[in-house]
């Protein structure tokens, strides 16, 4: 563009320009369209990046809030089979399933061995001084 302007200064002094400088000068306006033109073209392609990255930054915020919930739903599901196994080893609870009674179904005593011995498996040992 600096170009074309010292092109259209020297025209107007009266300076002889060759023809492709002439071509040149003719084109000015056209030129300086095209720069605006792609200026805004920038602008908008700039504004639309801006967007895409805050579109994925809300995406991964939203994906890990997701995971999140996912992993709290998985925690609270082991804790409640714990708690349920955990009962288990107590000697009323096991008492009331041999006789199916206080709302507890039968469970031969095979079975009830096996709950048990998963039951000390699976759920760590509770410190209640702690």
């Amino acid at each position: 563009q600096l170009k074309l302007e010292d092109y259209k200064d020297r025209l107007k002094k009266g300076e002889a320009l060759n023809q492709d400088q002439l071509e040149a000068v003719e084109k000015y306006d056209e030129v300086v369209h095209n720069l605006e033109f792609a200026k805004e073209l920038q602008k908008t392609f700039s504004g639309l990046s801006q967007d895409l990255l805050k579109a994925q930054r809300k995406a991964q915020r939203r994906e890990s809030l997701l995971k999140l919930e996912a992993e709290k739903k998985k925690l609270r599901t082991i804790l409640q089979v714990q708690y349920v196994l955990q009962n288990f080893t107590q000697e009323h609870v096991q008492k009331d399933f041999k006789g199916g009674v206080n709302g507890a179904i039968y469970l031969p005593s095979k079975e009830l061995d096996y709950l048990i011995g998963f039951a000390k498996l699976t759920c760590p040992e509770r410190n209640e001084n702690l």
